[in-house]
């Protein structure tokens, strides 16, 4: 999949109380990048990520297309998440990205963040330690994966060896 006409992109990696997000206006121009979320937990926080979290960034950026990928975890949450996301976004495209990892060889979700921290340095500082599996993702993570999102957009993964 290759959207090299998009000037600007506004990549997001969908979480049940947060989202990563990176904004590219090139294959190799990061403009901002970060983490979005709600603190507590009540009924409404898919709608509080949604329009005071998000529209703050799509007035602030303009993007041309509005890129997603949701996790593993496809709860209720995420996906009215989702359907607020795509409520808020109107007439800007928005596309659904759930299968990107055949593009970085198997380098595992660590290994993609490690190579595009490699290619894109001045995020690299935001490159959590290597997980242990009975520790939670750091929440800096969702960064990365909404960068491998974007690049795969752009089409594909170029110096990340």
């Amino acid at each position: 999949m290759k959207y090299k006409s998009f000037a600007r992109v506004l990549a997001i990696d969908l979480h049940p109380r947060h989202f990563g997000y990176v904004i590219l206006e090139s294959p190799d121009r990061l403009l901002d990048w970060g983490v979005r979320r709600t603190y507590q937990k009540t009924k409404r926080h898919p709608q509080v990520l949604a329009r005071e979290r998000l529209r703050p960034l799509l007035r602030t950026w303009i993007p041309d297309v509005v890129i997603a990928r949701i996790g593993e975890r496809r709860d209720k949450n995420v996906r009215e998440l989702f359907r607020q996301t795509k409520k808020e976004l109107g007439a800007t495209p928005f596309l659904l990205m759930s299968e990107f990892r055949d593009h970085y060889l198997g380098l595992g979700k660590h290994g993609r963040a490690v190579a595009l921290a490699a290619r894109f340095p001045n995020i690299g500082w935001k490159l959590p330690a290597k997980r242990k599996p009975w520790d939670s993702e750091h929440y800096s993570m969702s960064i990365f994966e909404a960068l491998a999102v974007a690049i795969v957009a752009y089409g594909g993964p170029t110096s990340h060896t």
